[in-house]
C-alpha cells in the first residue's frame, strides 16, 4: 500500500478534521467513527465516501450507455457505408470498443471498494459538479503522457518561475488531473512530499497505471482528425521505471479539505479556479486552509469562469482584491500565451492566454466545511422549490416539447401542427413553424 507515515501525517477526516490511520485496509479516524476506502492504493477522502462512489458509478454507467449507442450506430453505418468508407468506420468501431473496455476497467474498482459507511440515503450529498463527467478532461491524459511535451514544458516553467522558496518541503497540487504538471514539479523541486489531488477517477487511475510502471493502452479520438487513420489513435503509454519517492495521488474535494491545516508550504492550482462551482472568494478561503502564514500559493491556467452570474466571472485585474479578502497577498501576477492541446492527430488547436500568480498567505481565514455545489432545496426535500426565472423557463420549454410530441398522430404536417400551436399560444405563425421544425429536427438527429 503506497501510503507512508509522511502522507498520513498530512491527511485528515474531511468531516471532522481528525487525524487518520490505516485500519483493516481503510483509512479511519482514531475513534473509528469515520472510514474512507483506499482504492487501487489511492485514498478516497470525500466527506461522504459511499455517496461519491455511487455518483461516479452512475457516471460510469452513463458512459457505457453512450458508448453502447455509439458502437451500435457504427455497426449499422458500416453495413450501409460505401466500400471506400468502411475501413475508417471499422477503425473507429475498433477504437470505441477498446476504449470502452479500458475506461470501464480503470474506473470499475470504485464499484467494489470496501467502505464502512452509513446507508446511501442521498447520493446527491457528495455529488461531483454537474459539469464533471468521466471524459471531461480526457484529452489532458494524452497531452500529459503522449504528445504534449511543448505545452508541458512551458506550463512547468511558468509555475517554476513563480516559486520563490529555495526549498519546498510539502507540495500540494489541487486539480492535478492526469498529473503531468504535478510530476514535473516534483522532479524539479524534489520536495519531501507531493500530493496530487483530483476528483476524477478516470484521470487518477490512469495516472496510477503510468506512474506505477504498468503503463496504459488507450485510444484517442481527435475532434477533427487530420487523416482517416487519425479517427482513432491507439496509444501504448509506457509506464515509468520508478515510482517517484514520496509522490502520492489523492481523491478529495479541494473545497472540503481532507488534509491537516497548514500542512503544505507550497500550493499549486492549475486550471481549476475557474471550473470549480463556488464563488471565487469562497474557494480561495478553502485554499487558505492548506498553507501556514508565509506559505506560497501559485495559480496557473485560464480565467474562463463557469459561473451563471457575470459579476462572478472575474478578470485578472480583479484578482488581487479578491485574494486579499481570502487572506492572501499577491506578489506577482502575469499572463502568458501557450499552445493548448496541440495534438499531432487533430487538425486544429488554440493558443491559450493563461494567468499565473504567486500569492503569500498573510492571514488565517475561516472557511465553511459544509459547502455544497447543489442548492439546499435539492438536498433538503422539506424546503420549498423556488420559482426562479430559470426553472420557469425550463418548465415552459419542456411543457411545449411534451405538447409537440403529443401532436404527432401520423396525419398532421408540420405546417398544420405549427398553425395549431400558434393559435393556442398566441405566437407568430413563422415563429411557431421554426420552433416545431427545430424540435422535430432534434428528434430526427437522435434517432438516425
Amino acid at each position: 500500500m503506497n501510503i507512508n507515515d509522511r502522507l498520513l501525517a498530512v491527511l485528515a477526516c474531511p468531516e471532522t478534521g481528525q487525524a487518520l490511520e490505516i485500519k483493516d485496509q481503510q483509512l479511519a479516524t482514531q475513534d473509528s467513527s469515520r472510514h474512507y476506502p483506499i482504492i487501487k492504493e489511492i485514498p478516497w477522502l470525500f466527506r461522504n465516501p459511499l455517496h461519491s462512489m455511487v455518483d461516479w458509478s452512475i457516471k460510469l454507467n452513463h458512459f457505457n450507455q453512450v458508448l453502447n449507442d455509439e458502437i451500435r450506430q457504427l455497426k449499422n453505418e458500416i453495413k450501409r457505408a460505401p466500400k471506400l468508407t468502411r475501413p475508417r468506420l471499422a477503425l473507429l468501431l475498433q477504437g470505441k470498443q477498446s476504449f470502452q473496455q479500458t475506461v470501464s476497467e480503470l474506473v470499475s474498482p470504485i464499484l467494489s471498494a470496501k467502505v464502512a459507511s452509513k446507508p446511501v440515503y442521498d447520493a446527491l450529498s457528495d455529488r461531483a459538479p454537474h459539469t464533471q463527467n468521466l471524459l471531461s478532461y480526457e484529452a489532458n491524459l494524452y497531452r500529459d503522457w503522449v504528445w504534449g511535451d511543448e505545452e508541458n514544458k512551458i506550463s512547468a516553467q511558468i509555475v517554476l518561475n513563480k516559486i520563490q522558496s529555495e526549498k519546498v518541503n510539502n507540495l500540494l497540487v489541487v486539480g492535478a488531473g492526469s498529473c503531468r504538471l504535478a510530476y514535473d514539479l516534483h522532479q524539479a523541486l524534489n520536495p519531501a512530499l507531493t500530493v496530487a489531488n483530483d476528483i476524477n477517477p478516470l484521470l487518477l487511475f490512469a495516472t496510477n497505471e503510468i506512474i506505477s510502471g504498468r503503463g496504459l493502452n488507450i485510444y484517442e479520438f481527435p475532434a477533427h482528425p487530420k487523416t482517416a487513420e487519425s479517427v482513432a489513435v491507439s496509444h501504448q503509454i509506457a509506464g515509468l521505471t520508478d515510482w517517484p519517492e514520496n509522490f502520492h495521488l489523492l481523491f478529495s474535494d479541494a473545497a472540503i479539505p481532507a488534509m491537516q491545516p497548514a500542512a503544505f508550504d507550497l500550493l499549486v492550482t492549475p486550471w481549476v479556479i475557474d471550473i470549480q462551482p463556488f464563488e471565487l472568494v469562497t474557494f480561495m478561503k478553502c485554499l487558505n486552509h492548506y498553507l501556514p502564514i508565509g506559505g506560497e500559493w501559485v495559480n496557473f491556467g485560464s480565467l474562463v469562469f463557469s459561473q451563471n452570474r457575470d459579476a462572478q466571472c472575474y478578470a485578472i485585474g480583479e484578482i488581487e482584491a479578491l485574494a486579499e479578502q481570502a487572506g492572501f497577498k499577491i506578489e506577482s501576477l502575469s499572463q502568458d500565451e501557450l499552445p493548448y492541446l496541440k495534438s499531432p492527430y487533430n487538425a486544429g488547436y488554440r493558443m491559450e492566454n493563461v494567468s499565473s500568480w504567486r500569492a503569500i498567505k498573510v492571514k488565517d481565514m475561516a472557511h465553511s466545511n459544509h459547502l455544497q455545489n447543489l442548492p439546499d432545496w435539492i438536498l433538503d426535500i422539506d424546503k420549498a422549490v423556488p420559482a426562479t426565472k430559470e426553472i420557469q423557463t425550463f418548465a415552459f420549454s419542456h411543457q411545449m416539447y411534451a405538447e409537440l410530441a403529443a401532436k404527432i398522430d401520423g396525419r398532421k404536417s408540420i405546417k398544420q401542427i405549427a398553425s395549431r400551436i400558434a393559435q393556442e399560444k398566441s405566437m407568430d405563425k413563422q415563429e411557431a413553424i421554426n420552433m416545431v421544425k427545430n424540435f422535430y429536427l432534434k428528434i430526427i438527429q437522435q434517432t438516425i
